[in-house]
């Protein structure tokens, strides 16, 4: 099915096989509850929890609809933020948990294509031709349509071609595409394990967004997208899954970017993407390029957060927001840095500002600083930042998740460098696998306290 923007749905034929398929599937549902006591349940379920964890009760209602066997569809987690998140580590390592925990329903929807050099998304491998080029959100925005995965990539030569390819035992069964109709708008073909299966033109009178939604057989494994040659195509998201009950998370992260980065989108385009994914959960993921802004505005960087959970929550009004604090970072002058930081990063000890420090901070650390204090310090904004998000989360009946104390705190990512085997980057910002794997070991279980107070109260 092919979703236009302000349009009416149109629907795409059928083959009388997948209406067979559909017909198969849909009786091999069953509920093990009934829909009211269903509702009764998670009632007591929502009453039990307090404060800003009763944001979390959509959420943890569908959570409760898989376990019960009630829910017949996948629910659906939406991760959006930096680097932290575009290097699916973190959010990898989530979506691993939650599908142990509730079931797999697939990969879900992701950026299209290779959007930045080494991009290693889990549960699926892809191949990308010469001929694409994607085009970020940030840091120079290219104009044009930008929707929640902060990327477009654009192709139209003749035999482009994209693979998504599933690394899943189960393979995927239904294949999403978000794109940009447009007047020049050319044609593209998708195949399913070579065979094709359909050819769709992305040629409209007005520019807006569209998704293409297809089933495919039970079990594949690849799909490829190639172009026919008549125009540009243009992709805003991609991604495989299976409509059954089970968990997916959809993972979009722009390295470098602040929550700021929203603004830079359609607004209507992001409403939108979103929407047509009716998450359950949305999970905000940004903070750690914000604090090592100079001169950061935090009256306007609040007023920023407050808009931006606005959005979210208008597009997706039945969706739990969690909003997550940056995790520690750490910052050393750059006149110290010497021919190789990698060799010389843990030469330099680390320690918080003092109230002297921050006060002097430009002239004791700034770059322009000829003899600056060679010291790891977190940016002086850091605390600032995390604070904010938590108090406009909160403000907002979101939940808030602080990212920093899984690091115990301040320099704790100069002691997971220094880790034998190490958990972050000589960078001082990054994390290594292991380290994104920890911390998202941490944010599930938090989640899941939450949410056994959620169960307890619904019953098992």
């Amino acid at each position: 099915m092919l979703w236009v923007k302000s349009e009416p749905v149109r629907r795409l034929p059928f083959t009388p096989m997948f209406l067979l398929l559909l017909a198969l599937l849909a009786g091999c549902q069953s509920t093990a509850i009934s829909p009211a006591e269903l509702e009764a349940r998670e009632a007591a379920g929502r009453e039990a929890l307090a404060g800003e964890a009763a944001g979390l009760a959509p959420f943890f209602a569908d959570l409760f609809a898989l376990e019960v066997g009630a829910a017949t569809r996948p629910v659906v987690i939406i991760q959006l933020g930096d680097s932290h998140t575009a290097g699916d580590r973190f959010s990898g390592r989530l979506r691993a948990l939650f599908q142990q925990q509730f079931g797999a329903a697939g990969r879900g929807v992701l950026p299209p294509g290779e959007p930045f050099p080494f991009f290693r998304p889990t549960l699926v491998e892809i191949e990308q031709s010469a001929g694409w080029v994607a085009l970020p959100s940030f840091p120079n925005p290219s104009g044009g349509l930008f929707g929640h995965s902060g990327y477009r990539l654009i192709g139209g030569d003749a035999e482009d071609t994209l693979v998504l390819r599933s690394t899943e035992e189960a393979g995927f069964s239904r294949l999403i595409l978000g794109v940009v109709l447009h007047p020049s708008g050319g044609t593209f073909a998708l195949a399913v394990d070579g065979q094709e299966i359909h050819r769709q033109s992305t040629r409209a009178e007005q520019v807006r967004a569209g998704q293409l939604e297809m089933p495919a057989p039970p079990g594949s494994r690849q799909m490829t997208l190639t172009a026919a040659g008549d125009g540009p195509v243009e992709l805003l998201f991609w991604g495989i899954e299976r409509p059954g009950p089970g968990v997916v998370l959809d993972s979009h992260g722009v390295v470098g970017a602040s929550i700021a980065i929203i603004e830079s989108w359609d607004t209507g385009t992001v409403r939108w993407g979103l929407g047509q994914r009716d998450p359950a959960l949305v999970i905000l993921a940004y903070g750690t390029n914000e604090a090592f802004h100079r001169d950061l505005d935090l009256q306007a960087y609040a007023a920023r957060v407050d808009r931006q959970l606005d959005l979210v929550a208008e597009a997706v009004p039945d969706a739990a927001i969690l909003v997550v604090g940056p995790p520690d970072a750490n910052r050393l002058p750059r006149a110290c840095w010497g021919d190789d930081l990698r060799e010389t990063a843990l030469d330099y000890a680390c320690a918080p500002l003092t109230a002297e420090e921050r006060a002097n901070y430009a002239s004791l650390f700034g770059d322009g600083v000829r003899d600056p204090v060679c010291r790891w310090h977190p940016p002086p904004d850091l605390a600032s930042v995390r604070d904010i998000l938590r108090d406009r989360a909160a403000a907002h009946g979101h939940m808030f998740w602080d990212w920093s104390t899984v690091m115990e705190g301040a320099c704790g990512t100069h002691r997971w460098a220094a880790a034998d085997p190490p958990l972050a980057f000589f960078d001082h910002v990054h994390l290594q696998p292991e380290g994104y794997a920890l911390s998202a070991d941490r944010l599930f279980a938090f989640l899941m306290e939450h949410y056994a107070r959620f169960r307890a109260a619904a019953g098992s």
